[in-house]
């Protein structure tokens, strides 16, 4: 299969920085537009940008366009989204041709397994469902399910049990995590685009009210605070008998 642009042997010295730039900033993703274009936004950046990973991938920032090398949005996508190694070829390349872009995606298949509407409905007829309980509005809520090892926040990509971070999860869909700092930019991103419903970055469900996130994030913020002052509260842990987060106390399982 014929590429656009030439294969390189090793990365340039401009990928290679952008590669470690991309290590250390926080990306949010705002939206996908098919397997391989994204919508990022940075933390304290105002301005989003545009990725697609392709032959050649492209994006619209202004660094990309000045270099015409591999800016640290499009290595952000390669190294955190699609979890390509740096020693891998694949991740300094300009562009990818249609095989190499559906071994990235196989390779994300595996390691995300996003629950479907379809999949959502067979498994309440199942009977697999978490426990629930019902609102003041007669919606059914889930239980949060558990946090393992695999998960990343959908957002920012990053290891839920890594990073700590206070998080939130899907009440009316799927009951999995995201950070709550990650929801709500992700949440006011859907919000300014018009959306009405702020739906569940990974099932697509109701995920609830834009104020009742603000309100959980003030409250998160709060609670941050306070343990950067104590060594006894520990955010972004769930406790596994009453699923509450985050644990106060030196002793908890």
């Amino acid at each position: 299969m014929a590429r656009s642009v030439s294969w390189r042997r090793s990365p340039s010295d401009a990928a290679s920085w952008h590669q470690d730039q991309s290590q250390t900033a926080i990306i949010y993703i705002l939206r996908e537009t098919g397997p391989t274009g994204f919508l990022l936004k940075e933390e304290g950046e105002t301005k989003k940008y545009k990725v697609f990973l392709g032959d050649p991938h492209t994006c619209t920032c202004p660094v990309f366009h000045k270099e015409k090398d591999l800016c640290k949005h499009i290595c952000w996508v390669l190294l955190k989204k699609f979890r390509v190694s740096r020693e891998n070829p694949l991740s300094f390349q300009l562009g990818l041709v249609e095989r190499e872009i559906n071994e990235l995606l196989q390779g994300i298949a595996k390691k995300e397994q996003r629950p479907t509407r379809r999949a959502i409905e067979l498994a309440k007829k199942a009977g697999n469902q978490p426990e629930k309980h019902a609102t003041g509005d007669g919606r059914e809520v889930l239980q949060q399910k558990e946090i393992t090892e695999d998960d990343v926040c959908p957002i920012c990509q990053d290891e839920l049990l890594e990073k700590r971070e206070p998080v939130t999860y899907c009440r009316y869909g799927c009951g999995k995590s995201t950070h709550i700092r990650c929801m709500k930019v992700w949440a006011e991103h859907q919000k300014s685009t018009g959306e009405v419903v702020i739906r569940c970055p990974l099932c697509r469900e109701d995920y609830g009210q834009l104020t009742d996130l603000q309100a959980e994030y003030r409250t998160a913020t709060l609670q941050k605070t306070r343990q950067e002052r104590r060594d006894d509260i520990h955010m972004g842990v769930v406790c596994k008998g009453c699923n509450q987060s985050p644990i106060t106390g030196k002793c908890y399982r």
